[in-house]
């Protein structure tokens, strides 16, 4: 029979630059992954949510800054109302909490949901891709900056992350040191480009900080001071030698002491590089390594005035969000595969095709996955098939078989057969 022609063109009929075809092979273990890190956030009394994929343009660039309004996927629908893709689930959760303050707070959510930027895609880099995060709203305690890193940390820990390490800072530390070096304007842009620090050379920072009307010797002390890295157990004695405020250095050693029970100490390091690259944050702020990849697999920390741009009130909160495929790409094996069928039920004629539905209807109401053959193979080509697919057992239903009131059952994995009383599996 000859082929009918194409009307899609070979390019068109891959996934979008940047997007991902999620077949079984890989589906699995992105749910097995997520599922774990679900567990710990229910472990830790969290609720979970989900918000629509698109939100209001208005909403989602409100305090965003201007690099991620410029990776926002922005359309206007039928009605000409500006609209754009989430890019991460901060802000609605923020937009939702901003009309449903019924919720007896604090709250406690967590999510797995999709999330899009259009990024350079690159190794590690997406333009759709899958978060998990938590956000906990209305508190403004260091005992819960503590619980959400913990949560964090404990949450790699679930899905065995290898040489996982935290990276702490605050922003107001950087204000304040941004303060004694008389560094009034720009602000926002020294902090994006000192968040750059470990992806460009410290020369190309210097550079970078000079083009915002930074003098070069006071760019080089920034370069530096990003450069401050150690246990955060050992941190306050570099703070105080870098001129830090005492009420800073206080809430330092409060959050160490915050975080001593959880038993995750020692994975955390004070940082001054990291910033996040988010207008949102205000506070407390941390990153997610590992060494199997340069990039972070995740971070988060305090946002306090975010929900006041929606709302008008003060709600103070604090959060993160960790990329599942950046922990997919540092795990060296496969979290799940497809799981297996456990029976594949073949009828050898059309009319025992209803005694084979039966019978896969009692095995899957415990639990089972099974599959009732639809077409008109042969034996050998029904049993190569369930081969295949990783089946378990091979139910016969012929007319021997029914003659007897049994079913034939071979064992896939040892070829081993034997007759099951039919009142026995139809119970």
């Amino acid at each position: 029979m000859r082929a009918s022609k194409r009307h899609v063109e070979d390019w068109l009929l891959q996934p979008p630059r940047g997007m991902n075809d999620w077949t079984p092979d890989k589906y699995y273990s992105l749910i097995t992954v997520a599922s774990k890190l679900s567990r710990v956030a229910e472990s830790f009394g969290y609720s979970a949510i989900e918000t629509p994929a698109l939100e209001h343009f208005e909403v989602l660039k409100a305090k965003a800054g201007e690099e991620v309004i410029n990776e926002i996927y922005y359309l206007k629908d039928k009605a000409g109302r500006e609209l754009g893709l989430r890019f991460d689930m901060t802000v609605p959760v923020a937009r939702v909490l901003s009309y449903r303050r019924d919720f007896p707070r604090p709250i406690r959510l967590y999510y797995v949901s999709k999330v899009w930027r259009y990024d350079e895609p690159q190794f590690g880099r997406f333009r759709e891709f899958y978060q998990f995060g938590v956000e906990h709203v209305g508190s403004p305690t260091v005992q819960s900056d503590a619980e959400v890193l913990a949560l964090a940390v404990k949450s790699l820990e679930s899905v065995n992350l290898p040489q996982l390490t935290v990276k702490v800072s605050d922003r107001r530390i950087m204000d304040q040191l941004l303060d004694k070096m008389s560094i009034s304007t720009a602000r926002e842009s020294v902090l994006r480009i000192l968040d750059k620090r470990g992806k460009v050379t410290d020369d190309e920072l210097i550079k970078l900080l000079i083009r915002e009307g930074i003098d070069k010797t006071k760019a080089e002390s920034l370069v530096a001071i990003a450069s401050t890295r150690t246990p955060i157990v050992n941190s306050t004695g570099e703070l105080r030698e870098l001129g830090v405020g005492d009420d800073l250095i206080n809430y330092v050693e409060s959050l160490v002491n915050a975080l001593t029970d959880y038993g995750v100490l020692d994975r955390v390091y004070l940082d001054l590089s990291i910033v996040r690259g988010l207008d949102y944050y205000t506070g407390f702020v941390f990153e997610l390594y590992t060494d199997k990849i340069k990039l972070a697999v995740g971070g988060g920390g305090r946002y306090d005035e975010l929900l006041k741009v929606y709302s008008g009130e003060d709600v103070p909160a604090v959060g993160f969000a960790i990329g599942i495929e950046r922990v997919m790409l540092a795990l060296s094996e496969e979290q799940g595969g497809v799981p297996p069928v456990d029976y594949y039920v073949y009828p050898m004629e059309s009319s025992y095709y209803g005694m084979g539905v039966r019978i896969a209807e009692k095995l899957r109401e415990i639990g089972l996955r099974v599959i009732v053959d639809v077409g008109k193979p042969s034996l050998r080509s029904a049993l190569e098939y369930a081969a295949r697919i990783k089946a378990r057992k091979f139910i016969i239903i012929g007319r021997r078989e029914v003659e007897k009131g049994v079913v034939r059952v071979r064992d896939l994995e040892t070829w081993s057969e034997e007759d099951v009383p039919l009142d026995k599996i139809l119970k």
